[in-house]
């Protein structure tokens, strides 16, 4: 166990990087005690004590991982993280481009680590209309990591940004991405440009951008008022 710092090295490489090629793209490594851009998700979803955190694709269960380990850590009572994957629902041409889900057995350690992440092996629209919009689901955390083409990440955009209130952060990966087929960077541009959004993107890796509405000051002592007043459950003894 790490001695005098905030971070449980061996903690990190057991739970977290542990089984995980994929997460060098957020600037960690397999079994590596650096998180990277992982801090950043876990980070986010702490201190806004996200009660419903959405992942929307994974290669290695990385950001879900730091989503959950959020809420467990703050104990948040009724605290619900989903990882959303079309998975061998994807076309093979996409496949061939951005790969395949690395936990897909259910033995996968990502899967025995975190059992509580509900996993919904839909394609993201397919999930949005039969699973969000039905039950009302409100995402406090949106991570939008799916299909990586422009087309397919602007629709993950514009659908699932409607789920998540005002005071809600919205982080999207491979935005530093310029590789070709890769359209994040043109739509993180557009998100910008469009003035509804504050932008911040970290070119950590293959890039994190986090994005929260630009809201009035009103709105903003509102959201501030929230955050002091909304607490996580009681801690548990033992």
């Amino acid at each position: 166990m790490s001695v005098n710092t905030l971070l449980n090295k061996d903690f990190i490489t057991s739970m977290l990087t542990v089984d995980d090629p994929w997460c060098s793209s957020h600037g960690s490594d397999n079994g590596s005690e650096d998180l990277g851009a992982g801090l950043l998700y876990y980070a986010l979803a702490y201190s806004t004590k996200a009660r419903t955190c959405v992942c929307l694709g994974s290669g290695g269960g990385f950001a879900p991982r730091l989503m959950r380990q959020a809420q467990r850590d703050l104990n948040i009572e009724g605290g619900r993280t989903f990882l959303v994957d079309g998975a061998q629902k994807v076309s093979e041409e996409r496949k061939e481009v951005w790969g395949s889900p690395y936990w897909i057995n259910e033995d996968s350690t990502f899967r025995k680590n975190y059992p509580e992440v509900e996993i919904v092996l839909k394609l993201t629209e397919d999930a949005f209309n039969e699973v969000f919009v039905p039950n009302n689901i409100s995402i406090d955390f949106l991570h939008i990591d799916a299909d990586h083409h422009y087309d397919g990440a602007k629709r993950d955009w514009d659908l699932y940004r409607t789920l998540v209130p005002d005071n809600g952060v919205i982080t999207l990966h491979d935005t530093t991405n310029y590789r070709d087929p890769c359209g994040v960077p043109q739509l993180v541009d557009e998100i910008r440009e469009s003035g509804e959004y504050d932008i911040v993107n970290f070119p950590l890796a293959y890039g994190t951008a986090i994005a929260r509405k630009i809201l009035s000051v009103d709105e903003n002592i509102a959201a501030s008022k929230a955050s002091r007043t909304s607490a996580p459950g009681p801690r548990k003894q033992g």
